[in-house]
């Protein structure tokens, strides 16, 4: 099958600490209102047309795909987001909080958004008081049979993928969890509790789940918000308490809850499940490291423990092969920002600082021509422009 190389540029301008750019964009453009084409642009990301013979219909999904991934030969971990037709809540939070995390806090990722059709239907494995539900398992074979083959065939992709479940998602999280539980690495949703027509939930079969051999190496994150006051909170207490109990020591799980959150309409807390999952990325050794090594030991370690082969970040490699540079330690830093060069080619980092250790060994042919690349692709890199000229390569 063909591989796709899309571009998604709109998500490098929402600012860090605030959803105000995101909503922005998504204001400011269209919503279609016609169904999408395989290949249309979205605001953030890309919509793509998977038709589906289990579901008998069109399944419009949202992707988004890291900085530099056209440029690179990387795979990612996957998140795959319900109810990703919630642009301006569910699909921009979770862009946004990415776009946070991904740069020294936890490794970048394809964003996958799914679209609801009949969420109800799809989502839910029994009725619920409507009458509505009661068909996901045709959903989760569509998830295991077309989807995941279709997004690992299109793009490159690491062997781990993350569910954020918002409202009825949540409850098919569970319900995957219990019934194929290597479907998922790990779970981020909103209360799995809530109960069907018969007043009954997934949770102590969850419970149950969580104390075999199948749950080691997974990861369940639940968030609720008080403000829903449809769905009785002691229903989590107990979630929590049989975790606590009898959780298989592999398993790790958070539940976390806001008595204070006034609204009926609950937000996925993301990054606080996110930080906790990927508690070991961040290199803490930046002002230390003295060599290459060190980083990979790090990142090969996290990747034995966490299942998946986990990339040393840019910021790592930038931060560290810089202060090596400062400090006259030009071998090292040559190691580890040739490293840099190589793990992400389209970043300007690498031939920056490549320039700039060039430059203080001496090496200033070398130092020119690194100085003249950052030029190439940058024709407004004034600090480029300045050193060409005062090394006598130019700059104009």
């Amino acid at each position: 099958m063909r591989k796709t190389r899309i571009r998604c540029d709109t998500v490098e301008a929402p600012a860090r600490k605030s959803l105000g750019w995101a909503f922005l964009f998504l204001l400011l453009l269209p919503t279609p209102a016609t169904p999408q084409a395989d290949g249309d642009p979205v605001q953030m990301g890309t919509y793509r047309i998977l038709h589906s013979q289990i579901l008998g219909e069109d399944r419009t999904l949202q992707v988004l795909l890291p900085r530099g991934y056209e440029e690179g030969e990387l795979g990612y971990p996957v998140v795959y987001l319900f109810y990703s037709d919630n642009l301006l809540g569910y699909y921009a939070q979770t862009v946004n909080d990415l776009y946070d995390l991904t740069t020294n806090l936890m490794p970048p990722v394809i964003l996958v958004g799914i679209e609801n059709v009949q969420r109800y239907r799809d989502l839910l494995p029994t009725p619920n008081f409507s009458g509505e539900g009661g068909q996901a398992d045709r959903f989760l074979r569509f998830i295991r049979e077309e989807l995941f083959p279709f997004v690992e065939a299109e793009y490159r992709t690491e062997p781990y993928r993350i569910m954020v479940g918002p409202q009825a998602a949540a409850v098919f999280g569970t319900y995957a969890f219990i019934e194929e539980p290597e479907t998922f690495d790990a779970f981020i949703l909103n209360d799995p509790c809530r109960p069907d027509a018969e007043g009954e939930t997934l949770c102590e079969e969850l419970v149950a789940l969580s104390a075999t051999p199948a749950a080691a190496g997974k990861y369940f994150a639940v968030s609720h918000d008080a403000g829903d006051r449809r769905w009785d909170m002691e229903r989590l207490e107990a979630l929590e308490q049989g975790f606590g109990a009898q959780a298989h020591e592999g398993f790790r799980w958070q539940i976390r809850t806001d008595p204070d959150w006034p609204f009926f309409l609950a937000p996925v807390d993301i990054r606080t499940p996110l930080l906790d999952l990927f508690a070991d990325y961040p290199f803490a050794s930046m002002e230390d490291a003295e060599s290459l090594s060190e980083i990979l030991d790090h990142y090969q370690g996290l990747s034995e423990e966490i299942g998946f082969k986990v990339i040393p970040p840019n910021l790592v490699l930038t931060m560290v092969g810089a202060r090596l540079t400062n400090q006259g330690s030009y071998q090292a830093s040559l190691e580890v920002l040739t490293h840099l060069a190589e793990l992400y080619p389209a970043a300007m980092d690498g031939p920056w600082q490549l320039a700039n250790l060039h430059r203080e060994m001496g090496d200033t042919a070398t130092a020119i021509r690194y100085y003249q690349e950052c030029v190439s692709r940058d024709p407004n890199m004034s600090f480029a422009r300045t050193w060409l000229q005062r090394l006598g390569g130019g700059g104009g």
